[in-house]
C-alpha cells in the first residue's frame, strides 16, 4: 500500500516559481496496535514558468535542488530536466575551471543536439536557460528526491576564482546571510541573483570588511534559484547544512 499527498512546503514566495513536495509513504510489513510502522521517501519539485516575448530571448537562472532518483552519482540529464522547454532553447552551464559556458541546444525540431543528449548537471549547479522570444508559456519542473538526513545532511560547495554559478542545495527559501556560504565567501564578493521579470541582475555585496551591505542583509534565496558569485581571490569551499528537520 502506498499513501501519497501533495503539500506546499515553507511558503514559497518567489514570483513564477512554485515548490511542491509529494510525500510517498510506504507501509512496512510490521504493524502495532493503533500504530503503523512507516518507511520514508519524499519526492519534490520546483515549477518554473518560462515565457518568451519581447524583442529578444528571455533568460532564467535556475539550480536543481533535489537528489537524482536514478543516477547513483546524483546527476540529472539535461534533456530530462528541461524536457518541456520550447524548441530553439539554449541551456547554458557554467564551467568554473574554464570560466566559460558550455551550451546545450534544443533545435527548431525539438531535438537535443550533440552532447546535449547525454549531458548531465549536478544538484545545486547554476544553469541559465535561454527561451526564444516567440515562445509561448511553458512549465518546467525540476524533480527529484528531497535531500534528507541520510542522502545529504550537508552538501559540499565550492567557489572558483572568478565566476561561479550555484544554487542553495536544499529546496527551501533561506535568508542569504543565514547560509554557511555567506559566511564563507571572502570580502569583496558579489552575489548576483537574476530577476526573470525585469531580465536583469540584483547584486548583493560583501564589502572589504566582510560585511553584507544594504538589501543583502534581508535577501531571500528561493528554491531552485541560481546565483552568480564573483570574486577573484583564491578558491574556497564549505559545507552547507540541511536547514530543516524532516525528512
Amino acid at each position: 500500500m502506498v499513501v501519497g499527498k501533495l503539500i506546499n512546503w515553507m511558503g514559497v514566495k518567489m514570483k513564477k516559481v512554485v515548490l511542491g513536495i509529494i510525500v510517498c509513504v510506504a507501509l512496512a510489513a510490521t504493524w502495532a496496535v493503533g500504530q503503523q510502522v512507516l518507511s520514508k521517501n519524499a519526492v519534490g519539485y520546483v515549477k518554473v514558468d518560462v515565457v518568451g516575448g519581447g524583442t529578444k530571448p528571455n533568460l532564467y537562472l535556475v539550480a536543481h535542488p533535489f537528489e537524482s532518483l536514478t543516477d547513483p552519482n546524483g546527476l540529472h540529464l539535461v534533456s530530462n530536466v528541461f524536457a518541456a522547454v520550447p524548441n530553439n532553447t539554449f541551456v547554458q552551464v557554467w564551467d568554473p575551471v574554464a570560466q566559460a559556458y558550455v551550451i546545450y541546444t534544443r533545435d527548431l525540431r525539438g531535438s537535443w543536439l550533440g552532447a546535449a543528449a547525454t549531458a548531465k548537471v549536478s544538484r545545486s549547479q547554476g544553469i541559465f536557460v535561454r527561451i526564444p522570444s516567440n515562445a509561448t508559456q511553458r512549465e518546467v519542473f525540476m524533480m527529484g528526491e528531497v535531500p534528507d538526513k541520510t542522502t545529504a545532511p550537508s552538501q559540499y560547495m565550492s567557489r572558483a576564482s572568478g565566476l561561479t554559478m550555484i544554487g542553495f542545495p536544499y529546496p527551501v527559501s533561506v535568508r542569504l546571510t543565514n547560509t554557511i556560504m555567506a559566511q564563507s565567501l571572502p570580502p569583496n564578493t558579489f552575489v548576483s541573483i537574476w530577476d526573470a521579470v525585469n531580465q536583469t541582475y540584483i547584486i548583493y555585496t560583501k564589502d572589504l570588511r566582510g560585511n553584507w551591505l544594504g538589501a543583502a542583509q534581508t535577501a531571500e534565496l528561493q528554491p531552485g534559484q541560481g546565483m552568480v558569485i564573483r570574486n577573484t581571490n583564491a578558491p574556497n569551499a564549505w559545507w552547507e547544512n540541511k536547514p530543516y528537520s524532516w525528512p
